[in-house]
């Protein structure tokens, strides 16, 4: 209410759950797409998230939403270092000290589930620390069956959200947090794609420390790389960005064709450009594995054969791709489709 969204209340049936202290100010010449964004912020990390997760969805979501819901990346406020001290003591055992040569009390970064500290190992090595926020899982819990509710309310009563399954997206949504939540299933992830791509030097993929790594604590090798984001910082560096775009979608198509384990949050907070500190050539560095796809050798064969029936204009055996993996639902017209 205090975002100006009243009407998707008062077409909900939600309008007599609204306190009469929820009124917008201010907001009259900000877009809804402004407006639901800011409402996100607001309502914490589990919407944070999910804001993020929509960012890279031109496919479902309008590109003024997009451009809006970019905006949310690492945009959470961070968590007193008492508190992440604390949490570090507890999940490594002993003091902070004894593992740590030093450790930056601020955050490089703060997101929804977790953040990251900069720190030195007593071996004199250079890592970060993920740490995960206290009793973050259980307000995800109830942050998602908030969603939840939400979704078959839409579903019910907005029947332009129907088309994009509000209630299937906070399902796969809440799945994809639940692995989040666990840092052992990111760091097996992050050093199986440092095996992946032992043999290329052009990606570098951050080394794990598993002595000092828990399910919610990640220690990492610190990557030195500006944003890919970040051109010009880029191109003062002497880094080829039309060389890190044929080195990302080379790595990207590793991933998804050969590997069947790709990086499914690529956003620009996650790849740095770097330069190869042996060869001196441009390298893209590649962080936070924490929401990964996987495909399985029949999705993969399936995807290939797809490509081969667009350069063929093979349009018959493109449609019946789609229908093998279950993109196409049961009341579509096949013939209609092709």
């Amino acid at each position: 209410g205090r975002h100006g969204l009243e009407e998707f209340l008062l077409r909900m049936g939600l309008e007599r759950y609204l306190p009469t202290t929820a009124r917008a100010e201010g907001i009259e010449n900000l877009t809804t797409p402004e407006r639901l964004r800011m409402a996100f912020e607001s309502l914490g990390p589990t919407f944070v998230k999910l804001g993020q997760v929509l960012s890279n969805r031109p496919d479902m979501i309008p590109d003024n939403f997009v451009a809006e819901f970019k905006k949310l990346q690492d945009n959470v406020g961070p968590v007193a270092f008492t508190v992440m001290r604390a949490q570090v003591e507890k999940e490594l055992g002993g003091k902070l000290e004894d593992h740590f040569e030093w450790f930056n009390e601020q955050p490089l970064a703060s997101a929804s589930i977790g953040q990251v500290h900069e720190a030195k190992l007593h071996s004199g090595e250079e890592v970060v620390v993920k740490i995960q926020r206290p009793d973050i899982a259980r307000d995800i819990q109830a942050d998602v069956a908030i969603l939840e509710f939400l979704a078959s309310m839409a579903e019910k009563y907005l029947p332009e959200m129907r088309v994009i399954s509000p209630v299937q997206i906070v399902q796969e949504f809440f799945a994809l947090l639940t692995y989040e939540l666990d840092y052992v299933i990111e760091m097996n992830t992050t050093i199986r794609m440092a095996e992946n791509f032992k043999d290329n030097s052009r990606v570098k993929i951050p080394r794990v420390y598993r002595s000092l790594s828990t399910s919610r604590i990640l220690t990492l090798e610190k990557l030195n790389g500006i944003r890919i984001t970040e051109v010009d910082k880029l191109r003062e560096a002497g880094i080829n960005a039309a060389e890190l775009v044929d080195i990302g979608a080379r790595a990207f198509f590793k991933m998804v064709m050969q590997d069947g384990l790709f990086h499914g949050d690529l956003h620009g907070g996650n790849l740095f450009g770097m330069r190869n500190p042996v060869t001196g050539e441009s390298q893209i560095g590649v962080i936070d594995f924490g929401m990964v796809g996987r495909l399985s050798q029949k999705a993969r064969d399936a995807f290939a054969r797809m490509v081969m029936a667009l350069v063929s204009e093979d349009y018959e055996t493109l449609c019946y791709e789609y229908a093998e993996l279950g993109a196409i639902g049961a009341g579509v017209d096949f013939d209609g489709f092709q």
